[in-house]
């Protein structure tokens, strides 16, 4: 599952973080996604989160320092299920290593947080990657899709993959189109809701900036390695009592881990 948050803006009125603070918390823990990647997520959420997500165990560092300064893109597991091998994140800039840069016209740093993880039931190994594009520069975007690919193909080695995030971006995009298409030797990504199985759930569009209007397009995504299998794909429009859960709407895909042999 992928859920940008929204910070927590006490200019958001109705939708303020502490009026669906309870909505978020209540959705995760009956939903119970497997793995979860979130954006937009400040300390103060993230602890709040981290409490009280039943079974999980996390990993989020801050954009602007890699501790906990800024919004941070933490990713959410089970831990009935997963075993945490290895984690890092790396920044999506010209010195991907240096916490708090931005290059390409980006106004604020963007960061991508990955775990290696086991499944504890199979003993495989699997990655899982979670970002969050800057929605301020079509030159970022672009120049971070294609850093995202380099990185992933270096980091996965060849081992199944799940790409989740806000890429500020649609479908007709050369973003997208870097991600979606050959790129080097870099394996294909697939886009959960144009290959899923079973006809995708829910709206098409993911971004609803806390209103009922279906005029936004679909900028939240999740990705998997060419050859994963895609069950199923659903967005969920959640609010309750005029309250939204978020200015987003999650996305969950059913997925299989296992690639062809």
């Amino acid at each position: 599952m992928t859920l940008n948050l929204r910070y927590d803006n006490p200019r958001d009125s109705i939708n303020a973080w502490p009026n669906r603070a309870r909505l978020v918390s209540d959705f995760l823990n009956s939903e119970r996604p497997d793995l979860l990647g979130m954006q937009e997520v400040l300390v103060n959420q993230y602890d709040y989160l981290d409490s009280v997500l039943v079974g999980y165990s996390s990993i989020g560092v801050g954009r602007s320092d890699g501790a906990k300064g800024g919004e941070m893109n933490p990713v959410f597991f089970r831990n009935d299920r997963f075993e945490l091998i290895r984690t890092k994140t790396f920044w999506l800039s010209e010195t991907p290593e240096i916490p708090g840069s931005r290059s390409w016209g980006a106004g604020l740093p963007r960061i991508v947080t990955w775990v290696e993880l086991s499944e504890k039931s199979t003993h495989m190994h699997f990655y899982f990657f979670n970002t969050h594009f800057a929605h301020d520069s079509d030159s970022a975007r672009i120049m971070s899709s294609r850093l995202l690919l380099e990185k992933v193909d270096s980091i996965s080695a060849g081992f199944p993959f799940v790409i989740t995030g806000d890429f500020n971006m649609l479908i007709s995009s050369k973003g997208y189109e870097i991600l979606t298409g050959p790129f080097e030797s870099v394996p294909l990504l697939l886009d959960t809701y144009a290959v899923s199985h079973k006809r995708p759930v829910g709206p098409a569009y993911t971004f609803n900036g806390f209103s009922d209007s279906t005029s936004a397009g679909r900028i939240d995504y999740i990705f998997v390695r060419k050859g994963m299998e895609v069950l199923e794909h659903r967005t969920f429009i959640k609010k309750l009592h005029g309250v939204f859960i978020s200015d987003h709407w999650p996305v969950m895909a059913k997925i299989s881990l296992k690639l062809p042999s």
